[in-house]
């Protein structure tokens, strides 16, 4: 592979097609705990979600009302957002629940403690909590 000056940091946004653009809002807002931001330029059928830390650092979800009704989700396995501690990923398991939003039982796998939920419109959203990094303390017993 070539030496290259330019390095891809991180991914700044995920844009997703969905059937109802108020229910998907709803489940990245209220489930998730993203932010609702104005489309630049406005647009009626698309919303902008994001998180942003105290460092600044962040990104967004774009949905963008458009997936024909009957459509399967293709080409696409999943989206991951990763949390800081398995408390935080069981909280946000007990609110799919209590939302009745079809969800995966918290586990271990691959190093991460995770859980996958299923949005409005069958993407599959992954939610981790990573240990290990310098400066973590030690996993939470489950």
């Amino acid at each position: 592979m070539p030496e290259r000056e330019v390095s891809l940091r991180r991914i700044a946004h995920v844009e997703l097609r969905v059937r109802d653009l108020a229910e998907s809002t709803l489940f990245y807002r209220d489930l998730l705990g993203l932010e609702r931001a104005d489309a630049d330029p406005p647009n009626e059928r698309v919303c902008v979600c994001t998180s942003v830390s105290a460092t600044g650092e962040g990104f967004g979800v774009v949905l963008t009302e458009g997936l024909p009704p009957g459509t399967e989700v293709a080409g696409l396995d999943h989206v991951s957002f990763e949390v800081r501690t398995r408390r935080d990923v069981r909280e946000i398991y007990e609110a799919a629940r209590q939302r009745q939003v079809r969800a995966t039982q918290p586990r271990m796998f691959d190093g991460h403690y995770q859980i996958y939920l299923f949005d409005p419109n069958g993407y599959k959203i992954e939610v981790i909590a990573r240990h290990g990094r310098p400066g973590e303390a030690e996993p939470e017993p489950t």
